[in-house]
């Protein structure tokens, strides 16, 4: 029996038309319930408005045009085609199928059709080769105004409109306004939900009009949508407040006298992002603190300086971080800076059960003051005897509910630092981490240079080649980044495996290693260790050298198919190179055939060193939805319906969100949008 008609839950199976391939082919694109077919927002409004006269259509033009078919006729030989004759108001003209032509041979003299597509035109005679062609039934209009949905080829564009047809009239027959319908009317002069539907699926009016509309709708949805997972945020940041957590102590002479011996000097941005960790620190209330900074800002000492002084007061520290390769590398640094102070250990997936458990038992006991360990700590058990800091690095890689299996089971709440090298706007870091202290390390060690950066298309690359052989020349190591780690049919793109083998013949001289995802943990960290020891010249690799790996004597860095990556993406991995004293160069290489826009993309970076500048300039200039990739920028996966421009578009709005509804009220409409609780949501 099914529930009640306005209940925006009902399976999408209910439907007429929806059988059991077609509701498996749904819900493999997330549509499982009547809302869920509802909220499928349209990527645009396609205008059909028709050409009213011959002379103002080019060739080339995408036109559309009505009219009668006056003539259908099926050419003769081995691939025939068919050519139907139309008269309509701009005069006579034809449409060709050549493929498939069967299927629409039921097109036939006296039919009314509707045909959308580009035109070949030779003076003033015009054609459409195989356009979106519709019918006139009964001689009813059609609509002039077409939702286009992006539906990944998986269901027909014309089959999911008749759905939301159904879905809709079901919907509408017995609705209820919500609770949040009032609010946001009332806050924001907004639609109903049951409006906001309408207008995005069955425009009407002139297309500016029903453009204007669909912005307003979509407006509705994306503010139901935030509100309630800001709702479940805060929620949990209220579950998080509850405890109390150790207050440190910050010890100012010990401190200064090891930022003394550090053999470089700390910037402005260091020391600023300092005084506010140590503020955080020394409150009995558990904090959290997001440190953004660009690659090579030096995040990693702020986090080496406040875990000395939780190790100082008799506390321990988690250093946590997504992979072996980085884990590696942080251990190195903890080890190296806190000799004589505390002990720091490692601990990977790759480590003996036997070392774990010793591990275990030395944690419990308190004779290890900082862990440094990957996600591996989060599937055993591990007992701290006073952990008082949690810093993890790249903490967009972390998802909540694994943060909650490390804090969850103390009396006291340990704090929380969050590093990331992701640049993102304050504005939209405000609304992305609000209640939280977030801090910004804007400048780089003054002994950097800016790396130089250049950009050259494929048939310019025997001039990369000269410019890498003088780098090799003079001592210089490289990074050489591909794509993909296999070939495939696409021989435009290069591989790791295939594109080692060119350097090899290219660099006879040079020793050259391969990089990627797929090399064993083990074996990963002995490829970077000998790089770093000056072993391995060449490392041909995949992005995974992002993150982790820091060598002062890699340089050089040249991506091969540049244009695939975002140039947030391609700022982080030019921060492998240029690290220490000395300078360095990047070099990113394009097809030929990439369009004008993505190379000026790659221009951008030529130019612009700053990762803060970067992401400016990404979240202005990329499509919707597209800035930093979902898991980068801050956004949970499975949002549905807002993309990073919606909140910056909507940002005072949206932080004076107020939650005075009955708590039944919102978890109803949870349970509508499938907001699953904060420790399943990736911040």
């Amino acid at each position: 029996m099914h529930k009640k008609p306005d209940d925006l839950s009902i399976s999408v199976g209910s439907l007429n038309g929806v059988g059991p391939k077609t509701l498996s082919l749904l819900r493999h694109i997330g549509i499982n319930s009547i809302f869920d077919l509802l909220s499928n927002v349209p990527k645009e409004l396609c205008d059909k408005s028709e050409a009213l006269s011959l002379e103002s259509i080019n060739h080339g033009d995408r036109v559309v045009v009505s009219g009668e078919i006056i003539k259908a006729i099926r050419t003769k030989g081995f691939k025939p085609n068919y050519i139907i004759t139309i008269r309509g108001k701009i005069g006579t003209f034809t449409v060709r199928f050549i493929h498939k032509i069967i299927i629409f041979m039921n097109l036939q003299p006296g039919i009314n059709v509707r045909v959308d597509g580009k035109v070949k035109k030779n003076k003033d005679s015009i054609e459409f080769i195989h356009p979106e062609i519709e019918t006139f039934v009964d001689n009813k209009p059609l609509q002039s105004i077409i939702p286009i949905y992006s539906l990944r080829g998986v269901i027909s564009q014309q089959k999911i409109r008749k759905l939301i047809v159904q879905a809709f009239k079901l919907l509408s027959n017995n609705y209820k306004f919500s609770a949040l319908d009032e609010y946001f009317n009332e806050k924001f002069s907004c639609m109903s939900i049951l409006k906001a539907f309408k207008k995005l699926h069955f425009p009407e009016g002139s297309y500016d009009d029903a453009f204007e509309e669909y912005q307003r709708a979509k407006k509705r949805l994306i503010f139901e949508e935030v509100y309630l997972y800001k709702h479940e945020f805060l929620e949990s940041l209220l579950k998080y407040d509850k405890k109390q957590s150790f207050g440190i102590t910050i010890e100012s002479k010990f401190t200064e006298n090891f930022i003394e011996r550090l053999p470089f000097t700390l910037t402005d941005g260091q020391r600023n992002a300092l005084d506010r960790v140590f503020d955080s620190l020394q409150s009995t209330q558990p904090s959290r603190v997001l440190i953004q900074g660009d690659v090579g800002c030096g995040k990693t000492i702020v986090a080496v300086i406040a875990c000395l002084n939780v190790v100082r007061n008799g506390y321990q520290c988690l250093v946590l971080v997504p992979t072996e390769v980085l884990c590696n590398q942080h251990f190195k640094t903890f080890t190296s800076l806190f000799s004589g102070i505390g002990r720091v250990v490692m601990l990977s997936g790759k480590d003996s059960s036997s070392r774990k458990g010793d591990i275990k038992l030395e944690l419990k006991n308190g004779k290890i003051s900082i862990l440094v360990a990957t996600h591996a700590l989060l599937y055993d058990d591990y007992d701290f005897k006073n952990l008082a800091l949690v810093v993890i690095d790249e903490q967009h890689k972390f998802g909540v509910k694994q943060r909650e299996q490390i804090t969850s089971s103390y009396a006291y709440q340990p704090h929380l630092i969050y590093m990331s090298a992701t640049p993102i706007p304050r504005t939209l870091a405000l609304v992305l981490y609000e209640n939280m202290n977030y801090i910004k390390i804007p400048d780089k060690p003054s002994s950097q240079k800016k790396t130089k950066s250049a950009v050259y298309s494929d048939h310019k690359r025997q001039k990369v080649y000269e410019l890498v052989q003088d780098h090799l020349d003079k001592g210089v190591q490289t990074y050489w980044v591909c794509t993909r780690v296999e070939d495939t049919t696409d021989d435009t793109l290069q591989s790791v495996k295939m594109f080692s083998e060119i350097i090899k013949n290219q660099f006879p001289k040079y020793r050259t290693a391969v990089l990627h995802g797929k090399i064993s943990s083990d074996e990963k960290i002995r490829i970077i260790n000998e790089f770093q020891r000056g072993n391995i010249k060449i490392l041909v690799a995949t992005s995974v050298i992002e993150v982790g790996i820091d060598c002062q004597n890699a340089n050089c860095l040249v991506v091969e198919n540049s244009e695939m990556f975002g140039i947030s993406q391609l700022h982080q991995l030019r921060g492998r190179v240029g690290r220490g004293k000395d300078q360095g160069y990047c070099y990113f290489i394009h097809t030929d055939d990439a369009k004008d826009e993505t190379v000026e993309k790659l221009k951008y970076l030529e130019i612009n060193t700053s990762g803060f500048d970067v992401a400016e300039h990404d979240l202005n200039t990329r499509g919707a939805g597209t800035y930093l990739g979902t898991k980068q920028s801050g956004l949970p996966d499975n949002y549905r319906v807002t993309n990073i421009n919606d909140i910056m578009n909507n940002i005072h709005e949206i932080k004076s969100f107020t939650y005075n509804l009955p708590s039944a009220k919102i978890k109803e409409l949870k349970k509508r949008w499938n907001i699953k609780k904060i420790d399943e949501v990736q911040l």
